[in-house]
């Protein structure tokens, strides 16, 4: 029996997945060479230490914040996103048909056409994200940080 069956058999014995002719084959293995017996031990030995090991228990308060900040960051941020894609194209929309006469003439040259198109998306982006800043900021409180409730 080579070196690499014999250190699966002692693994399958540590482990309890051993037949009982695979314990017979090793048994004989450690009296052809006490070596497997020293590495019996030492595996039992790294079996019992890890059989014993458990991962510390964090505070409840840890995993609070964590589950909070990971949802609501990600949950609301896209919330937001389509929020505001949202009334982007609405107020757009709005904009191009009070506007229609003005984008439907043929008197008015292209260029005006394009700045006050592009003038009308950065006023009303501008007027969502200042909605969007007043609404959060309204919803915390100054000193949230300094105060565990």
């Amino acid at each position: 029996m080579n070196n690499e069956t014999i250190q699966n058999l002692l693994m399958k014995v540590v482990d309890g997945l051993a037949t009982a002719e695979e314990e017979a084959a090793l048994q004989e293995a450690i009296r052809a060479d006490g070596k497997w017996e020293q590495e019996l031990r030492a595996y039992r030995k790294i079996k019992e230490v890890t059989d014993s090991m458990q991962l510390k228990d964090l505070p409840d308060s840890y995993w609070q914040g964590y589950w909070a900040s990971v949802y609501r960051t990600t949950e609301r941020g896209i919330g937001w996103v389509f929020l505001s894609v949202g009334a982007i194209i609405l107020l757009a929309t709005v904009g191009f048909v009070a506007l229609g006469d003005f984008f439907m003439s043929s008197d008015v040259p292209l260029i005006v056409k394009i700045g006050v198109t592009a003038a009308g998306l950065g006023v009303i982006i501008l007027l969502v994200s200042i909605l969007r800043e007043r609404f959060f900021a309204r919803g915390h409180e100054r000193y949230e940080k300094e105060v565990e409730r």
